[in-house]
């Protein structure tokens, strides 16, 4: 086998503004045992544990607090229902007074109630059921201003992505006739078709995308949520403009037929020269786009989840990725990209279900470090931080004894607010507290608690 390897990646963070992939070769993480102690400034900080919450809804650390936006079934200023399953999620800026959230929904029922939508695709007269809501909140970002509708008509809309121009991408996590194609949903459209299908991209069980900003191409990364799914990229003949066609490729790392790692040959923090094979027909007609890479020497990922690109501390950009069950036990992996040396490496791999279990949805802090949301059946699923040496630790937790995920995890434009939704619940909240306690802690647990193997 060709393992074509590179030394680990050697990178550092320096400003809380950005993520950087630090060098660890091997790191296994013991679990962190927090305790409470006095900064410098004799202020008592956070100890990493998490509160309890009375409503059993959600846990989070203390004198932090929630509040819920909006419950699948609630009537919206449309007269339409809140829809189930809230899934991925996105934040936006829409004025100064405004802001805004685009929230997916993972369904694939048909709703007669949805019939005077400009819904994408009926059966039969009855538009289904999966889509996006936009919601518009007031300037504290804290109180609904109005929700409606925003795409119908489409099935298991999972997570997506943000664009650098202030729209969303939303994911069909299918590949059944018709569907498996990304929409593009823009937020400040109030009335009319709100919405654009983005044929280009492809046609897959499409989790989740993320556009690097710093590229002069626009090149869109997305994953693919299968035991055999592709790492796929798209370069569009413009850039910020997706309807138009482009090129869609799959990641190849040479050698490699997957990434799952069940033989344990791959270390955390090895990297792959990589490179990318060619789809000839991204929309599917006869075989499917997965398929089609794979003939070509493709490498599969297991559970394609997450995606975010941002930047290391040399403003370079860095595309992370979760594979929900990678890894030798099964426990999950996160993946990062290297554009501009074409180079792919195991960021994280669980060898423990205490430490990280089956991630999914992934996005950037304000404090520069990754957050993850975790997708088990542990009936209480966490939300956690990683460092960028790869600690983890908790920011919340699933509480009442819920199967549910969490998802959505996003942040708002001025960083005070964190939304999220619990999915099986049907709840979308904001999270506000003193982020600047949860900065420390990591600070003092990522200096003091990290082992190598």
């Amino acid at each position: 086998m060709n393992k074509n390897r590179r030394n680990v990646l050697k990178l550092a963070a320096h400003s809380p503004a950005l993520f950087a992939l630090n060098a660890y070769a091997g790191n296994h993480l013991k679990e962190n045992i927090g305790h409470s102690e006095k900064t410098d400034f004799g202020i008592i900080d956070w100890d990493g544990s998490l509160i309890s919450d009375p409503r059993k809804l959600f846990d989070l650390p203390k004198d932090f607090s929630y509040k819920v936006l909006m419950s699948s079934g609630e009537m919206m200023h449309d007269g339409l229902p809140y829809g189930g399953r809230p899934d991925g999620m996105a934040a936006f800026r829409l004025n100064d007074k405004i802001n805004a959230l685009v929230v997916n929904h993972e369904t694939r029922n048909l709703d007669d109630r949805l019939m005077e939508t400009n819904a994408y695709m009926r059966q039969n007269g009855s538009p289904f059921d999966g889509g996006t809501t936009t919601i518009i909140l007031d300037n504290d970002g804290k109180n609904v201003i109005s929700a409606k509708r925003s795409l119908t008509g489409t099935q298991d809309n999972c997570a997506g992505g943000k664009t650098p121009w202030n729209t969303w991408i939303s994911c069909e996590e299918t590949d059944l006739e018709n569907h498996g194609y990304a929409f593009e949903v823009d937020p400040s459209i109030d009335s009319g078709k709100t919405y654009k299908r983005l044929t280009g991209m492809g046609r897959f069980k499409r989790e989740a995308v993320a556009i690097d900003a710093n590229d002069t191409k626009g090149t869109v990364y997305q994953t693919e949520d299968d035991d055999v799914g592709l790492f796929y990229r798209f370069i569009p003949k413009s850039n910020g403009n997706l309807t138009e066609s482009g090129q869609l490729e799959a990641l190849r790392i040479r050698g490699f037929e997957n990434s799952n790692n069940s033989d344990g040959e791959i270390d955390v923090g090895q990297s792959f020269d990589v490179d990318w094979v060619k789809i000839d027909d991204p929309r599917a007609s006869n075989i499917k786009t997965r398929e089609q890479g794979r003939m070509n020497g493709a490498t599969s990922f297991n559970g394609g989840e997450g995606i975010i690109c941002t930047n290391n501390a040399n403003g370079e950009s860095i595309v992370f990725f979760t594979c929900k069950d990678g890894g030798q036990f099964g426990f999950g992996q996160i993946w990062a990209y290297d554009p501009k040396n074409s180079m792919l490496t195991l960021f994280y791999e669980s060898n423990s279900i205490e430490n990280f279990w089956e991630g999914d949805n992934i996005n950037v802090t304000p404090w520069g470090d990754l957050i993850i949301c975790e997708d088990n059946d542990s009936f209480a699923c966490r939300l956690l931080g990683c460092t960028p040496s790869g600690m983890m630790y908790p920011l919340g937790r699933v509480s009442g004894n819920s199967g549910s995920e969490i998802a959505g995890i996003c942040f708002s434009n001025d960083e005070k607010i964190m939304y999220l939704n619990i999915q099986d619940e049907g709840k979308t909240i904001a999270v506000s507290g003193d982020w600047e306690r949860i900065r420390r802690y990591r600070d003092r647990m990522d200096v003091n608690k990290i082992h190598y193997k």
